[in-house]
C-alpha cells in the first residue's frame, strides 16, 4: 500500500468528499474485503456499497487485490491504494469556498478514532494501575478564546511535537533494524481535531471543587487530571469526611 494518492480533479475531489466513501476508504486501509463484506459491516445493501466501491476505484482510491471463486461467483476484494491523501495545488482556486472536505474529513478521523478504541486491549486504558504498569494515554477536549495569530502560533508549536514523534518512531525502528532494541509490536494512536466555532459549552460559575476535595497535585495549571481527585486533609492528617 501507498502512503499517498494525490487528488488531481475535481470529479476526484466530489468522490472523496463524502462520509461513507471516506469510511469505506478507512475499512479497506486495514484490510481487504468484498462488496457483500462490507455491505454487512456497514449494515447496507449490497447494491449501495458496490456503487460506491465503483466510484472510488474508478477515481483511483481503491483497487481490487485478487478474486475468488465461491458457488460459481467471482468475488472481488477491494484495498484503499493508499492510507492518506494530498489535493494538488492546482484545485486550490476551486478550494477557496469549499468547507465540505475538511469537515468530511475530521468526521472520519472521529470514527476512525472511536472504532479503534473500542478495538484496542482492555490494558490500553488501565489508568489506575501501578505506575509502572500504566500505560500512555490522554483523552482532553477543550475551548481556548484567544486571537487567530496566537491561537496559529501554538499549532505551529504542535505540529513540532508531532513531528518528534514521527523522528521517536524513526529512531526506535533504526534500533530495531540493528539489533539493539526489541520489537514491543505496540503503538500510539492519537487522533487530533480542532476547529474554530462560535459556539461555547464549557462554562461554570464556579470552577472549584467540593470543599473536602482538591485537584492531585500537577506541574499543569489548566490540564489537571479531570477523573481523580483528593479529599483534603485535616490538620491532625485525617482525610476530611465531608460530614457536617
Amino acid at each position: 500500500m501507498k502512503r499517498y494518492v494525490v487528488v488531481e480533479t475535481l470529479d476526484q475531489l466530489k468522490a472523496v468528499s463524502d462520509s461513507l466513501r471516506l469510511q469505506i476508504i478507512t475499512m479497506l486501509v486495514k484490510e481487504e474485503y468484498t462488496g457483500k463484506q462490507l455491505a454487512t459491516l456497514l449494515s447496507l445493501s449490497p447494491s449501495k456499497v458496490h456503487y460506491h466501491l465503483k466510484e472510488l476505484e474508478s477515481h483511483g482510491f481503491v483497487e481490487v487485490v485478487r478474486t475468488e471463486e465461491k458457488n460459481g461467483i467471482v468475488q472481488k476484494f477491494y484495498r484503499a491504494v493508499a492510507y492518506d491523501f494530498k489535493v494538488s495545488d492546482d484545485l486550490l482556486p476551486s478550494l477557496r469556498e469549499d468547507s465540505i472536505l475538511l469537515q468530511e474529513t475530521m468526521i472520519n478521523h472521529l470514527r476512525s478514532g472511536i472504532n479503534r478504541l473500542y478495538n484496542a486491549p482492555d490494558e490500553s486504558f488501565m489508568l489506575f494501575s501501578d505506575q509502572e504498569d500504566r500505560p500512555p494515554a490522554i483523552a482532553a477536549s477543550s475551548e481556548v478564546r484567544a486571537p487567530r495569530k496566537e491561537i496559529f502560533a501554538w499549532l505551529k508549536k504542535y505540529q513540532a511535537l508531532l513531528e518528534e514523534l514521527s523522528e521517536m518512531e524513526d529512531r526506535y525502528l533504526e534500533r530495531i533494524a540493528t539489533g539493539e532494541a526489541e520489537d514491543t509490536v505496540e503503538n500510539f494512536y492519537m487522533v487530533t481535531v480542532g476547529f474554530m466555532t462560535n459556539e461555547r459549552y464549557y462554562v461554570a460559575e464556579d470552577e472549584s471543587l467540593p470543599d473536602n476535595y482538591e485537584h492531585q497535585q500537577s506541574e499543569f495549571k489548566h490540564y489537571t487530571s479531570k477523573i481523580v481527585v483528593k479529599k483534603k486533609k485535616e490538620e491532625n492528617g485525617d482525610e476530611h469526611s465531608g460530614d457536617n
